[in-house]
Formats: C-alpha cells, structure tokens, sequence
C-alpha cells in the first residue's frame, strides 16, 4: 500500500506469495487482502502462476535440435554479399532548365549540364550533340571503387566500365529515352528516363 493508491503493489504481492516478507510486513498485507478484492484477485494469480512455473515437467530440446535452428538463424540474418542496394537518382540540376544570368545572352546551349543525387553519391553527366547522334559523359562523384555502365533503351544498348576516377563516356547513341545504370561493388545507381533529343 501507498500513499497515492490504497491497493498493494504488485512486487510486494509477489514477495507475499513467495513467503519473502518480514512476518509484521506479512501480517499487514494479509490483513489487507483479506478485505481488499482487487488485491487478493491479483495474489490469487500471483500464486497460480508461481505453482505452474515451480512444476513445469517440459525437456529441452536436443542439443543437435537446438544448434541446427541457430544455423538456420544465423544464415538468414547473414548478409548476403551479393545483394547490392539499387539507389533512384534525382535530378538535382538541369542545365536546359535554368534561367540564363542577368546581362548573358539566351541561346541553344550546345551541352547539357545534369548533377543527380544518389545516395551517398552524385552524378555528373554532359550530354552533347554529334552531328545525328548523342555524346553521354559523366562521373560517379563519391566513393566508387570502379564498376560498369549500361545505358538501355527501345533498341540500342550500349555499355562501357568506369575509369579510375569514375568517369565514363558513352559515343554516338541516337536519339530516345533511355535507361542509364552504374553498376558498381556495393551499389546499383539508376537514372529511370534520360532523354535525349526529345
């Protein structure tokens, strides 16, 4: 019992079941249960549940039992090396979106600027016109570690490898919308629809 509430607490009835009180102690908490319901209902389950777990008759399991469901945990919660995140870039800059500066004159940009975010990397790519085809360079800026490059689309695919510093660059692609995706170690970088020409 307490000040705040006249009922017994719960580890004070678990010392009482248990025969764990000073006999004053004791005799006071009987004298309370005995007229308090909320109190002797919780004793009551206090005691059962005491008496289920002092005669518990279960074996354990075998130990090969045992040892194979730890194996089987600890394969599952293995990383597994050859699952590589994906990562969605998002396009931070586009150069054919931005507003020319005050006092420059405005005309056809002959190279397209693009910056993606992609996780713990950015992505740099040019893209300039070659007479009916497209020039794609860029540059995995970030941690890297090298890797390979594919560019996807309709018909064409082409594919090239990162250079020591992680650049790349991808010649003579027609015109379309495309897939661009960095392979790399520990990564999968994505860009969903690069268009070119359109």
């Amino acid at each position: 019992m307490n000040l705040i509430s006249p009922h017994v607490k719960l580890g004070k009835l678990a010392d009482m079941a248990e025969g764990r009180l000073a006999p004053s102690e004791q005799d006071a908490l009987v004298a309370h249960t005995s007229t308090c319901h909320r109190c002797s209902e919780k004793l009551s389950q206090l005691r059962l549940a005491i008496e289920m777990m002092g005669s518990d008759t279960l074996e354990d399991a075998p130990s090969y039992a045992l040892e194979r469901a730890n194996r089987l945990i600890r394969t599952r919660i293995k990383p597994d090396a050859s699952v590589v995140k994906q990562v969605i870039a998002s396009l931070k800059f586009d150069s054919l979106q931005a507003s020319p500066a005050f006092a420059v004159r405005s005309g056809a940009n002959s190279e397209r600027q693009l910056l993606f975010s992609a996780g713990g990397n950015d992505l740099h790519l040019q893209i300039r016109q070659a007479e009916e085809q497209w020039v794609i360079s860029g540059q995995v800026l970030g941690p890297c570690g090298g890797g390979m490059v594919e560019l996807q689309g309709k018909i064409v695919t082409a594919k090239t490898s990162l250079s020591e510093v992680c650049e790349f660059t991808l010649d003579s692609v027609p015109e379309g919308t495309y897939v661009l995706t960095i392979q790399m170690s520990d990564a999968q970088l994505k860009v969903p629809e690069l268009k070119l020409g359109l």
